[in-house]
C-alpha cells in the first residue's frame, strides 16, 4: 500500500500540476579566412563571457589561426570577428566544457556582401572535438540537476564513466586516483581512506560544483598525479545577476523498503537531513563577482541491538558499571547506546576579479568540519565481535568518533601577455586535520567474555584510538606558460607540491585486556586492590593465583586470570613509547613536476599532441636508525637501513595524442582519436610513512599470553596473572631498549607508481546528432607497488595439498632467528615495484541530446564496457604487514599476478533525462541511471595457515578434480566419514560457477565474481515558477530521488547477492589446529569441509537490495 501511494504521488507531481592541480579552464581556437580561403592576418577577435562581462582579446597569426587560452568554463560566450573592409562576424550561444579546446573557424566577407545570420552553436557536441584524445567523461551541471543522486555525492556521478567499477577506473585501484576541485587536492593522499578525510562525509557540496571531468587517459601532460583517473571538478562562480537558492533534502524510515523477496527486514529509526544555501552575484558589475555555498548534514543511524534483544544482561552490565565506579572511580558510559551520529558543516566561497582585460584573479576557500561515531573496532575482537550485536553489548566508552576538518585556500591568476603568449598561475595551501576522540577519558580497553570464549561486553579506550591522528599540510603550485606560433601551441610549466604529514598510531597504547567473565574481572580487581594496599600501592610480585575467589564472594571456577578468545588474541597487550613523548611518524615530501608540450594543428583534420613530463620526488625527512636491524641479513642477502628513504629519481612520462577527422560536415562526422604514453602517480603516503613509524626503535611492546594445550585449555606459565589497576601506565617500563617488532622498509630502488596507457577510439556522428563510439584502452604496469616480506624464512620444502608440482613453498620462522642475526625483527616488509600487471578494456557507447522536435529536452546515453585487469596486489591495507598478509596468494612473497579488485568483465550503463514543459509556469524533469554490473570479486582461500607463514586465510586453495586428489587431505570433520565429507565438498564445487570451471587448478586471487546485479535509480523533480518579473523568476522545486527503483516496483527485483561465507576471501575448507603443513606430517595439508554449505551465494538483505527515497525541496531566485 505504501509503495502504491508513493508511486501515485510521483505521478501526480509529474502531470497533475500541468572535482594535484589539473586543468580547470577551457580553450577556443580556429582559423579565420576570406571567401577565397586565404588567411586573414591581424583580424581582431573578442570573446565575451556574457554572464560576467569578462572580455578576452586576440588577433590572428600569419596563417590566420587564433587561440584563446584559460577561458572560464560554461557560458554562453559571444565571439566577434572584425577586420577593416569586412563585415563583423558574430557567433553566439557558445558553451565551453572543462578541458575542451573548442574549434571555431570563420569565413569573413567584404562589407559589400550581405551579412550572415548569427550562428548559434549551443548544441555543438563536445565529443566531436579536435582536443579530445583519450578516454574521459564530462558531467555538466545539467546532468547533476537531472540525474538521480540519492547520496548527494560526487560518487553518484563519476560512475557515469563507462570504464569505471565502483571507485576504480580502468581496473586501477581507487588509491591511485587524483581528485581535485579547482585544482586543489581533494583526495586522501595519505591513503587512510578512499575519500578526503576519515569521517566518511562528502568534502564539498554538490551544489557548489559546475562541471566534473573524469580523465582515464588524458594525453595532455598538464594532467598528472594519477595512474587510475583524474577526477577534476570546477566550482560555480558569480555573474552580473544575483542568484540564490535555499534547499533541504531528507531521508527517513518511511521512505525505505523493508522487503527483499520473501524476507521482511525490521524497521530501523534513522534520520538524514541536509540543509544548504547558495548566494552569488556581482560586487562590482563586470568587475568583481562572488559565490558562496554553506551546507550542513545531520544524520542519526540506529543501533539495532540492545540488552533487550542480546545475550548481554542489563542487570549484569549495570552491576559492572557500578563496580567500576565504586572500585576504580571510572565511568564506562551507558551500555544501551541506540544510535550513532554523523555531522558535517561545509563552506565553499569564491571571488572572481576581472582586474583588466589582460588579468583575471580568482580566490577560493573550502571549509569542512565533520565527524561520525563508530562502534567499537573489530580489530583483534573476540568471537562474535564486540557488538552491539546479538551476543555482546559494549559500553559507550569503547565507541569512538572520527573527526575530519580542513581549510583549503586556492588562488589563480590568468594573464594574457600578448596575442601569442599567456600564463596561468595557481597556488594553494591545504590544512587537513583527522583525529579520533571518545567519551570517558583514557582507560585500558577491556574485553569481557561470556565464560565460553565469546564476547560479552567491552569498555575503555578503543585500542587503536589513542593519539590516532593525521595532520596533513600541502602547499602546491602550478604554472602554465603558453606560446602560440601558428599551428603550434607550446606549453611549458610546472606542477609541484610539498606535503608534510604527521601521523599518530599505536595499537594497544592504553593497554588491551581480555577476561573470561565479569566475575573473573571483578575478582582480579578486588584482589589487586587488596595486594596494593598491603604493598604501598605497588603491583610488583602480584600473582592472582595466591588469592582465593571465595574470600571475595566468587565461586571456585573464577580464576581472575586474564583470558582470551579461542582465536588466540593477546590476554594483555600494550604498546609503549621508547621516548619521553608519544612518537609520531612524520614525513615531508617535495615533488617537482616539470613538463613541455606541443599541440600541433597539422591541418583542419589532424591535431597532434606531443609532450614530456618529468616528476621527481624528494624525501625530506630525518629518520632514526636501528643498529640491530641494520646488522642483520634477510632474504637474498638483503641488508636494510631504516634511517634512509630512497634517493630522488626523476621519472619521465612521454605522451603522444592525436585527433583525426576524415570528414566533418552536415552529413556526419568521423573522429579517430587516441594516444599512448606514461602516467606517473603518487603512492598512498601511509605506505611511505610506515618506515618512519615501524622502525623498531620508537615503540616497545608488552604481549602476555597464556599457554594452551592441544585441547585449547589454559596452561598458565606464570605470566597471565597480572593485576588490573585501571591505570594505563602500570606496566609500562620506565625505560628500556627496543623490543623485537615488525619492520617496514622502502626498497632503495623504489619508484613512484607508473603505468603505460594506450588508447584508440572512433566517434561517429550520424543522423540527427547521434554519436556512436568504440574505445579501447590498454594499460601496462611499469612501476606498480607491492609488499614483500623479506624477513620471513622460506625453506626448500613445498606444501602437498593435491595440486601437481611445487606450487606452494613452505615458510618456517624469521630470518632474524637465523645464525648470525640478532633476533631484532619479526616480519620485515619491503615496499617494492613490479611491472607484471596489465589491463585491456573495450567500450561501445551511443548517445544523443535532442535539441528540437517532439523529443526536445531528451538526453540518452548508453554504453557497454568489458575487459579485465590483472596485477600483483590491490594494496587494501595501510599497515605494511597487513598489506602483505591480506594479499591472497600461493606464495605471498612472489610477484603473482591475479585479477585486481576493480577488474570487471562486463558493465552495462544507461542514463537518460527528459524535461517536460507543461506551461511557462511548470516543468517536470525525469532522470534515470541503470547499471548491470558485478558487485565484487573474491578469492577462494583456506581457513587457516596453509604455508607456515603464521598468517591465516590468505592462502589460495587448490580445487580438486576428483576424490583421488583429496583422499590424503580431506578429514571427516563434522561428517560421519571422509566419503560424506567428499560428497558435500564435490556438490558444493559443482554448483559453484567458478570452482566447477577450474577443477584441477589453484584458485586465482579475485578470480571469482558475484552474480550480475541490476540497479535502476530514478529522479523526478517538478519546478513551479511562483513569481516572474523583468525576465527573472522565483522557482520552487520538489524532487524525489529513488535508489533501486526496481525493488520499489517488485520486491523480487533489484536484489544483490553476496557470499554465504564473507566477501573478499571465501573459506569453506578449514585447517584444524595441529594439521598445518610441517615436517611432522611431511608437509601434507589436512583440512575439513564446512557442513551445511549448499550454495555459494545468498540474498544481501542490506540497503543495497532495498529501495530508498530522498525528498528535496529547493527555492531558487
Amino acid at each position: 500500500m505504501r509503495k502504491t501511494y508513493l508511486l501515485l504521488t510521483l505521478l501526480l507531481l509529474c502531470v497533475g500540476i500541468s572535482i594535484h592541480a589539473q586543468v580547470t579552464t577551457a580553450s577556443m581556437s580556429g582559423k579565420v579566412t576570406d571567401t577565397s580561403s586565404e588567411a586573414m592576418i591581424g583580424a581582431n577577435i573578442k570573446a565575451t563571457h556574457t554572464p560576467t562581462g569578462t572580455e578576452y582579446y586576440t588577433i590572428t597569426q600569419p596563417n590566420g589561426s587564433y587561440s584563446f587560452n584559460n577561458l572560464r568554463i560554461g557560458g554562453p560566450y559571444v565571439v566577434e570577428f572584425s577586420y577593416i573592409g569586412y563585415n563583423t562576424e558574430s557567433r553566439t550561444g557558445i558553451n565551453l566544457v572543462l578541458g575542451e579546446d573548442l574549434k571555431l573557424n570563420v569565413v569573413m566577407r567584404e562589407d559589400t556582401q550581405a551579412l550572415d545570420e548569427v550562428v548559434v552553436v549551443a548544441d555543438k557536441n563536445p565529443i566531436i572535438s579536435g582536443s579530445r584524445t583519450g578516454a574521459q567523461e564530462i558531467i555538466t551541471r545539467e546532468k547533476m540537476d537531472k540525474l538521480p543522486t540519492i547520496n548527494r555525492s560526487l560518487d553518484d556521478f563519476v560512475k557515469l564513466t563507462p570504464m569505471s567499477s565502483g571507485k576504480n577506473f580502468g581496473g586501477v585501484s581507487y588509491r591511485f586516483n587524483n581528485v581535485t576541485v579547482d585544482g586543489a587536492s581533494f583526495n586522501n593522499s595519505f591513503g587512510l581512506a578512499s575519500a578526503l578525510g576519515a569521517s566518511g562525509t562528502e568534502p564539498i557540496s554538490l551544489e557548489a560544483l559546475e562541471q566534473v571531468q573524469v580523465m582515464i587517459a588524458p594525453f595532455d601532460v598538464r594532467n598528472g598525479g594519477f595512474t587510475g583517473a583524474g577526477i577534476n571538478s570546477v566550482t560555480k562562480s558569480g555573474s552580473n545577476e544575483f542568484h540564490a537558492s535555499v534547499y533541504m533534502y531528507t531521508k527517513s524510515p518511511s521512505m525505505m523498503g523493508y522487503r527483499v523477496k520473501d524476507e521482511t527486514i525490521g524497521v530501523s529509526e534513522f534520520s538524514n537531513h541536509q540543509y544548504g544555501i547558495s548566494l552569488s552575484g556581482p560586487i562590482i558589475k563586470n568587475k568583481l563577482f562572488f559565490f558562496i555555498n554553506g551546507e550542513m548534514d545531520r544524520q542519526e543511524e540506529p543501533i539495532s541491538y540492545t540488552t533487550a534483544n542480546s545475550a548481554a544482561d542489563a542487570t549484569v552490565l549495570q552491576g559492572l558499571s557500578d563496580f567500576l565506579g565504586d572500585e576504580l572511580g571510572y565511568n564506562p558510559g551507558k551500555f544501551d547506546v541506540n544510535k550513532t551520529n554523523t555531522q558535517a558543516d561545509r563552506i565553499t566561497a569564491r571571488l572572481d576579479w576581472n582586474i583588466n582585460s589582460n588579468n583575471v584573479l580568482s580566490l577560493k576557500y573550502y571549509y569542512l568540519k565533520s565527524f561520525n561515531t563508530n562502534n567499537p573496532s573489530t580489530s583483534g575482537a573476540p568471537n562474535n565481535g564486540r557488538g552491539p550485536n546479538a551476543f555482546a553489548i559494549p559500553f559507550s566508552s569503547s565507541f569512538y568518533r572520527t573527526n575530519n576538518n580542513f581549510n583549503i585556500w586556492m588562488a589563480d591568476l590568468n594573464t594574457t601577455i600578448n596575442d601569442r603568449m599567456s600564463n596561468y598561475l595557481k597556488i594553494g595551501y591545504s590544512r587537513l586535520r583527522d583525529y579520533r576522540d571518545m567519551d570517558g577519558g583514557y582507560f585500558p580497553q577491556v574485553d569481557i567474555l561470556d565464560g565460553d570464549n565469546n564476547a560479552y561486553t567491552t569498555f575503555g579506550t578503543e585500542a587503536n584510538s589513542y593519539n590516532n591522528q593525521l595532520n596533513s599540510d600541502i602547499w602546491q603550485i602550478q604554472d602554465n606558460f603558453l606560446m602560440n606560433f601558428g599551428k603550434h601551441q607550446i606549453t611549458v610549466g610546472t606542477q609541484s607540491d610539498y606535503r608534510a604529514f604527521k601521523n599518530g598510531f599505536a595499537q594497544n597504547y592504553p593497554g588491551s585486556w581480555v577476561f573470561n567473565s565479569v566475575d573473573d574481572f571483578k575478582f582480579n580487581v578486588l584482589a589487586t586492590k587488596q595486594y596494593m594496599a598491603a604493598h604501598n600501592g605497588s603491583v610488583q610480585g602480584f600473582d592472582i593465583r595466591e588469592f582465593n575467589p571465595k574470600d571475595f564472594g566468587f565461586g571456585s571456577n573464577v580464576t581472575g586470570i586474564t583470558n582470551s578468545s579461542s582465536t588466540g588474541y593477546q590476554y594483555y597487550a600494550q604498546r609503549y613509547s621508547m621516548t619521553d613523548d608519544f612518537p609520531f611518524a612524520e614525513i615531508n615530501v617535495f615533488q617537482l613536476g616539470l613538463y613541455a608540450q606541443d599541440k600541433w594543428t597539422v591541418s583542419d583534420k589532424l591535431n597532434l599532441t606531443l609532450g614530456l613530463r618529468i616528476d621527481v620526488p624528494f624525501f625530506m625527512t630525518d629518520l632514526q636508525s636501528n643498529d640491530k636491524v641494520a646488522a642483520e641479513t634477510y632474504r637474498d642477502g638483503i641488508k636494510i637501513d631504516v634511517s634512509k628513504y630512497p634517493n630522488a629519481k626523476p621519472q619521465f612520462s612521454p605522451r603522444f595524442g592525436f585527433n583525426y577527422k576524415p570528414f566533418d560536415d552536415e552529413n556526419g562526422s568521423l573522429q579517430i582519436r587516441g594516444g599512448t604514453g606514461l602516467f606517473t602517480g603518487t603512492p598512498p603516503y601511509v605506505w611511505i610513512s610506515n618506515q618512519a613509524g615501524n622502525n623498531g626503535v620508537l615503540f616497545g611492546d608488552l604481549n602476555v599470553r597464556a599457554v594452551k594445550d592441544k585441547n585449547d585449555n589454559i596452561i598458565s606459565d606464570g605470566r597471565p596473572s597480572l593485576g588490573f589497576t585501571g591505570n594505563m601506565d602500570t606496566y609500562k617500563p620506565a625505560e628500556g631498549s627496543a623490543t623485537r617488532s615488525d619492520i617496514a622498509i622502502t626498497d632503495p630502488d623504489f619508484k613512484y607508481p607508473s603505468l603505460w596507457k594506450s588508447n584508440i577510439a572512433a566517434d561517429y556522428k550520424f543522423g540527427d546528432g547521434w554519436v556512436a563510439t568504440i574505445e579501447l584502452l590498454y594499460s601496462k604496469d611499469i612501476n606498480a607497488i607491492y609488499h614483500d616480506n623479506i624477513g620471513l624464512y622460506r625453506t626448500e620444502q613445498f606444501v602437498n595439498d593435491g595440486g601437481a608440482g611445487n606450487a606452494r613453498p613452505y615458510y618456517n620462522g624469521y630470518y632474524s632467528d637465523r645464525e648470525g642475526n640478532q633476533k631484532a625483527a619479526n616480519h620485515v616488509v619491503m615496499l617494492r615495484n613490479t611491472s607484471k600487471g596489465h589491463s585491456l578494456y573495450t567500450t561501445f557507447q551511443l548517445q544523443k541530446n535532442f535539441v528540437d522536435g517532439i523529443l526536445k529536452g531528451l538526453y540518452l546515453n548508453g554504453s557497454y564496457s568489458f575487459g579485465q585487469s590483472r596485477g600483483v596486489t590491490d594494496g587494501t591495507s595501510s599497515v605494511a604487514t597487513s598489506a602483505w598478509k591480506y594479499r591472497a596468494a600461493l606464495d605471498g612473497n612472489a610477484e603473482e599476478v591475479g585479477y585486481t579488485a576493480g577488474s570487471f568483465d562486463g558493465r552495462l550503463l544507461l542514463s537518460a533525462s527528459y524535461t517536460a514543459n507543461w506551461s511557462k509556469y511548470a516543468a517536470t524533469s525525469f532522470g534515470l541511471i541503470y547499471q548491470r554490473y558485478r558487485p565484487f570479486r573474491y578469492s577462494y582461500c583456506y581457513n587457516g595457515d596453509a604455508n607456515g607463514d603464521s598468517q591465516f586465510s590468505n592462502d589460495l586453495m587448490y580445487i580438486p578434480a576428483n576424490f583421488d586428489e583429496v583422499k590424503d587431505h580431506l578429514l571427516p570433520g563434522d561428517f560421519d566419514s571422509q566419503e560424506d565429507a567428499w560428497k558435500a565438498m564435490n556438490a558444493f564445487i559443482e554448483q559453484d560457477p567458478y570452482l566447477s570451471k577450474h577443477r584441477g587448478e589453484y584458485a586465482e586471487r579475485n578470480g571469482a565474481v558475484a552474480p550480475f546485479a541490476n540497479q535502476l535509480d530514478l529522479s523526478v523533480s517538478h519546478d513551479i515558477k511562483i513569481y516572474q518579473k523583468n525576465g527573472r523568476s522565483h522557482t520552487l522545486r520538489f524532487s524525489f530521488n529513488i535508489a533501486n527503483f526496481l525493488n520499489l516496483l517488485n520486491r523480487n527485483w533489484g536484489v544483490v547477492q553476496t557470499t554465504v561465507l564473507g566477501n573478499q576471501q571465501y573459506q569453506f575448507l578449514t585447517i584444524p589446529k595441529g594439521q598445518g603443513p610441517s615436517a611432522a606430517n611431511n608437509y601434507t595439508l589436512k583440512y575439513t569441509m564446512a557442513k551445511d554449505l549448499d550454495e555459494t551465494f545468498k540474498d544481501n538483505l542490506n540497503d543495497v537490495s532495498r529501495w530508498q527515497m530522498q525528498f528535496g525541496i529547493k527555492y531558487i531566485f
